[in-house]
């Protein structure tokens, strides 16, 4: 049994939550809690497996509450989110703090909009519980592991053979559940004179994805901002596709540039991954690289097998540094990858594809 703990300050929320984690025979919820304070007594006591965290709640707020839970009991936490602008960027603050993933509260019938999502409230807790967490799980900092930028320098280790810089023309990065870290780590390394534009599909509904960019883009050097038809791409610039829009690229006489579509949901999402590789096999082929990251599912996989096969490069984040190793263990099983590599290490490997060698790269001691 998967042991839930519901920590929110709505009796309402707290007991239509309870119904539909009971009524799956896989869940047990072993407590409830309307303030985070109580809640933190009773985990090292209860030992819930998952759980499910509102984050504007009086008292201590759920953003402190999550920052205490990672740092002294590590569980996975599903975020219980408000579907407006500042619930959506304080998710983005709970995800980076370490909730492993969230599912937006409805906005206009609590009841009912509950009951439309329980199939996706069941589906995120039973692969929250599969989430290994740790303490602090950013504190990789040593040379041996990551990547460091220091100075427009970054160390690189287990070089693999070099890539002519005009080779790749643009970078496709898919991603889903522990996608909103993996991105700011990915993201944040690359320098602000990055020679190639970036797309991106990340698996989140409409509202988050806009807060999501624009926090990505008030931590990187690069420019990030959620796409809009026609917007052009650029050299040192990431275009999030939009909740609940596809995203093409193309660059058919005319400059590079985004689509948006509101075609039927593939594999079950909208924007897809795979509807976004699709394109950029159609327009770049072997001069993409394609990179697939932590998430559930298998949404990419079909896109990047017909990337790979156009002579496209393809990186996958590898399972160690994962929090789902799904969407691109399926890439990495199809045999599709060309590397597998931790998720600290990608930036470099990108820098590393696309840009002049020289006075990038600064060799290990």
């Amino acid at each position: 049994m998967i042991r839930v703990m519901i920590v929110d300050d709505s009796p309402l929320v707290r007991k239509i939550a309870t119904d539909i984690l009971t009524n799956d025979p896989e869940i047990e919820v072993v407590a409830t809690a309307s303030n985070a304070e109580f809640a933190l007594g009773k985990i090292g006591k209860l030992k819930p497996d998952v759980i499910t965290m509102d984050i504007e709640m009086p008292g201590m707020g759920g953003l402190t509450a999550i920052r205490e839970i990672m740092r002294n009991q590590p569980t996975p936490i599903v975020v219980l989110s408000a579907l407006a602008k500042r619930g959506a960027e304080l998710t983005m603050q709970a995800l980076e703090l370490g909730a492993v993933d969230f599912i937006p509260k409805p906005t206009v019938s609590l009841s009912g909009g509950i009951n439309n999502i329980a199939n996706e409230l069941i589906e995120k807790v039973k692969h929250a519980s599969k989430i290994k967490v740790n303490k602090k799980q950013e504190t990789k900092n040593d040379i041996d592991s990551l990547p460091e930028y220091r100075e427009g320098s970054y160390l690189l280790k287990n070089k693999i053979n070099h890539v002519s810089s005009d080779e790749y023309e643009i970078v496709a990065i898919g991603t889903s559940t522990g996608g909103p870290v993996a991105l700011k780590t990915v993201l944040t390394e690359l320098p602000e004179n990055f020679p190639i534009g970036i797309v991106i599909v990340q698996h989140m509904p409409p509202v988050f994805t806009e807060a999501f960019a624009n926090r990505l883009n008030s931590l990187c050097k690069i420019k990030v901002k959620e796409a809009v038809d026609g917007d052009l791409i650029e050299p040192g610039k990431a275009l999030l596709s939009p909740g609940d829009f596809h995203m093409t690229v193309t660059r058919y006489n005319t400059r590079p540039k985004v689509m948006l579509h509101r075609w039927e949901p593939v594999s079950g999402h909208r924007p897809s991954v795979d509807v976004l590789m699709h394109s950029v096999m159609r327009e770049y082929g072997r001069k993409a690289i394609g990179v697939i990251m932590t998430g559930m599912g298998k949404d990419g996989a079909e896109g990047l097998h017909e990337l790979k096969q156009k002579g496209g490069y393809i990186i996958a984040q590898d399972k160690e540094t994962s929090a789902i190793f799904g969407m691109n263990g399926e890439v990495v099983k199809n045999g599709d990858a060309n590397e597998v590599v931790p998720v600290y290490d990608i930036a470099s490997r990108l820098i590393y594809h696309t840009m002049n060698q020289d006075n990038v790269y600064e060799k290990l001691a």
